[in-house]
């Protein structure tokens, strides 16, 4: 214990290297004990050498383990000076500047260590949004996460399957505090044995859904979208508040704009869910395209609320049955008296009418339909809701 700081433990461990195969097993007995104790890692470097592949690799491997990351610059000496930004390539968030030999630094981060909570790592914190990527094993989503993140945090392999549970990852974006989950690559549905491994992490990954606000399902060019991908898309878009279909590796695609075409027409003829989703053709390989697909994240799904004035949305109900009727229900004619949004993620609209438990499928799937055109919803789970109710309003 180095500071009698109210219910915190610090733990000196032996100095680790990772790429050293004696040192993992020394350092692997040492984790085994600590990791269900330790909350967060105090990760010390050298200023003099701010910035070098051991220490990088070696954080990149404590990431694994989903404890919080503080980075600690010793031997920062001449601390009147502007330190070099060289550690920025760690993409760490918290780091401080010390200097043992002059006592500096020490008392901002014995204040940081009272303010936060320690006792929990990444299901205490607070995130603004929680993304999820979903696919069959060896599509890229490893390569994907990593590239986005800027470092190796999933392991990528040819061998299908190499993420064999979700990796959950953080990173900020525009002041966005973004939680992302890996999630294990989904076998065909026969090749998965009851209680087996697949089995569990495939039943792992689906309880994700409810938790999101948007799923991000990725698919292998060179493969085109086969009766697995379909799968997964009709269980993904029936859960998830919002989805984008992601076809990676359009690189090994020769010719990408007769490609490009031919599986917008294929996809959205197959699926009957994916009439107003956006699709994107990249590789994970290429920053840029991650950047485009991130952009578009945010500005139109993360920072778009989607809240309708109410006279806009009754304006739109009487024009959709204006245009199409519903059925007579035992001979009489159903009334759509009122509409209100009741929430925007997903967004459901509550519609008061008589008759509201014989509405047909045909007609929900129309007005649902009718309602994303008009008011040019994309990627967003639009659910209807009818009620017999009396319009609250009046």
């Amino acid at each position: 214990e180095l500071y009698k700081l109210p219910n915190i433990y610090i733990y000196d461990c032996p100095g680790i290297s990772f790429e050293n195969k004696i040192n993992i097993l020394k350092t692997n007995n040492i984790f085994k004990n600590l990791l269900k104790k330790i909350d967060l890692f105090l990760y010390v470097i050298d200023y003099k050498s701010i910035f070098n592949q051991d220490d990088y690799n070696s954080l990149n491997k404590l990431r694994s383990y989903n404890k919080n990351i503080i980075l600690l610059i010793n031997k920062f000496d001449n601390f009147q000076n502007e330190p070099n930004n060289e550690y920025y390539k760690y993409a760490i968030d918290n780091t401080f500047f010390l200097s043992c030999s002059h006592k500096y630094g020490f008392s901002d981060l014995i204040d940081y260590l009272k303010k936060i909570k320690i006792k929990s790592n990444t299901s205490k914190i607070k995130f603004d949004n929680t993304i999820a990527i979903f696919g069959k094993p060896n599509v890229g989503k490893s390569t994907f996460l990593n590239n986005l993140l800027g470092y190796q945090r999933s392991n990528t392999n040819k061998i299908a399957g190499t993420t064999s549970d979700h990796v959950i990852s953080d990173f900020y974006y525009k002041k966005k505090h973004i939680k992302i989950i890996d999630t294990a690559g989904i076998q065909k549905k026969s090749k998965i044995i009851k209680k087996s491994l697949d089995y569990y992490t495939t039943k792992k990954t689906f309880e994700n859904l409810i938790k999101i606000d948007l799923a991000i399902i990725l698919l292998d060019s060179s493969e085109g979208m086969n009766r697995q991908d379909k799968n997964i898309i009709n269980i993904v878009t029936k859960k998830a508040a919002n989805v984008i279909i992601v076809f990676n590796k359009i690189d090994l695609i020769k010719n990408k704009k007769l490609y490009i075409k031919e599986n917008i027409l294929n996809i959205t003829e197959q699926v009957n869910q994916l009439y107003n989703i956006k699709i994107f053709f990249i590789s994970a390989l290429l920053k840029k395209d991650i950047k485009i697909v991130i952009e578009y994240i945010y500005k139109q799904i993360l920072s778009n609320k989607h809240d309708f004035k109410t006279n806009l949305l009754n304006s739109w109900l009487k024009k959709a049955v204006n245009k199409k009727n519903h059925p007579l229900v035992n001979k009489k004619r159903i009334n759509f008296k009122y509409v209100v949004q009741i929430n925007n993620n997903p967004i459901i609209i509550k519609i008061f009418c008589n008759f509201a438990n014989k509405i047909r499928k045909d007609y929900r799937k129309y007005l649902i339909n009718d309602f994303n055109k008009n008011f040019k919803i994309l990627n967003r789970k639009t659910i209807l809701k009818f009620s017999k109710e009396k319009n609250p309003y009046i």
